[in-house]
């Protein structure tokens, strides 16, 4: 049997709309891998909102159990500026913005943006300014601050989080635009990232294939939104779920079923059908 490295996204593709993963999707994901294939989490959401799912792919839904050698344990987070092994509870790589880099995309956010919303990923801390508007389930543990330049390590910053009125998938590329030296992308609609320039999942996963001794036509990449392109454009089998951005479904390879009804799984029971 070819070993292959799995690498999915999580919400909207591997989670269901309520962000929840359903037994199916366990019982998928467990079985690929006791069939000898690596699955690795590629996510935007930052490393303690990760704990959680990833805790929930493994045999004992304990992420600090160390006996699994299975490599779930290790995640991709915040869209590739951090690499987070959660059985040891040690960040593996972290590319934070420059300093530079910081202070100039949030000079030319605030000229040309008046009521533009900023929140930022500082190393393991999220900072939201007090006008930044976020689900308490994402933002139970952030610290509140009246401006965000006011608050944050500039050389820590892991990503920057932009609000603007409206749809995020409306309004990125006016950011991307803005910020040409930086990556600038969005993973739901509630908000944009910027991250340093070539820090994507894509170069993450590249990172990480090598280490684990996989090329890049062993990689199935499965994804739904315009942040996950890089990587799906990169790994030798991209996927889609139905309900992925336009953008996604028109680079991939593959569409599966939606994520509420277990696209992902669907897709792995297939591939472990064929071993």
């Amino acid at each position: 049997m070819e070993r292959r490295m799995i690498v999915c996204d999580l919400d909207g593709t591997l989670l269901d709309s309520r962000g929840e993963l359903s037994g199916r999707t366990r019982a998928a994901v467990r079985r690929v891998r006791a069939d000898g294939h690596v699955f690795v989490v590629a996510t935007a959401r930052p490393v303690r909102d990760t704990r959680h799912l990833v805790a929930g792919l493994n045999d004992t839904t304990d992420a600090t159990d160390t006996t699994d050698t299975s490599n779930a344990t290790i995640a991709v987070c915040g869209n590739g500026s951090v690499v987070y092994d959660f059985a040891r509870n040690e960040v593996v790589d972290h590319h934070p913005l420059a300093e530079a880099d910081v202070v100039t995309a949030l000079t030319a956010l605030r000229e040309r943006f008046p009521g533009i919303r900023l929140g930022a990923e500082c190393h393991l801390e999220l900072l939201l300014e007090d006008a930044f508007e976020l689900s308490p389930a994402l933002a139970g543990d952030a610290r509140r601050v009246p401006r965000l330049e006011e608050a944050i390590d500039r050389h820590g910053v892991g990503k920057i989080m932009v609000q603007l009125e409206g749809a995020a998938r409306q309004y990125y590329e006016s950011v991307g635009v803005l910020l040409p030296g930086c990556e600038v992308t969005v993973s739901a609609d509630v908000f944009c990232e910027v991250t340093r320039a070539g820090v994507t999942k894509a170069a993450a996963l590249e990172a990480m294939a090598g280490r684990l001794g996989f090329g890049r036509p062993e990689v199935i990449a499965f994804g739904d939104m315009p942040n996950d392109l890089p990587m799906l454009t990169w790994s030798g089998t991209a996927v889609a779920v139905a309900n992925a951005h336009p953008a996604v479904l028109a680079a991939v390879h593959e569409v599966t079923s939606s994520n509420d009804e277990d696209g992902v799984a669907i897709w792995l029971e297939r591939l472990s059908e064929k071993h």
